[in-house]
């Protein structure tokens, strides 16, 4: 299988921007605004370092499977996940804008999810046992 990187469409941005949006999360001025941040953003994970377009080679070419990726290099309902880098919030209980959003690989942002901020989520990354023995202290 050749792989060809794709970078993200903007319908799919419009889309999402749009869903964060209707939820009352997004505190960017509009799409236009949004558009900038994301366009001046280098396409690599904030967290681990991966590269947009590794990330779609892993996926694409079933490296790693899930439901959640496109499947035979097809998107289809609840297949999106992977294929492009994700907009995390830093904090996840504040909203989406320029100083709380970053780019994160599909595999760190699943794994930090909404159980913890840039920070912690930094070092859980160093030592994951040790951090989470850590909170028992």
């Amino acid at each position: 299988m050749t792989f060809i990187y794709e970078p993200k469409p903007i319908g799919k941005l419009r889309n999402d921007f749009n869903r964060r949006l209707k939820s009352q999360k997004n505190s960017f001025i509009d799409f236009q605004d949004f558009l900038d941040w994301y366009n001046k953003r280098e396409k690599a994970c904030h967290y681990c370092g991966l590269k947009e377009e590794e990330s779609q080679e892993i996926v694409l070419k079933s490296k790693l499977k899930s439901r959640r990726f496109p499947q035979d290099g097809k998107t289809g309902r609840g297949q999106g996940r992977g294929k492009w880098l994700e907009v995390d919030r830093r904090k996840p209980d504040e909203n989406y804008s320029r100083g709380n959003c970053v780019l994160s690989c599909y595999f760190c942002n699943n794994d930090k999810s909404d159980v913890f901020d840039e920070t912690e989520y930094k070092k859980f990354m160093i030592d994951r046992i040790g951090y989470l023995k850590s909170l028992l202290k």
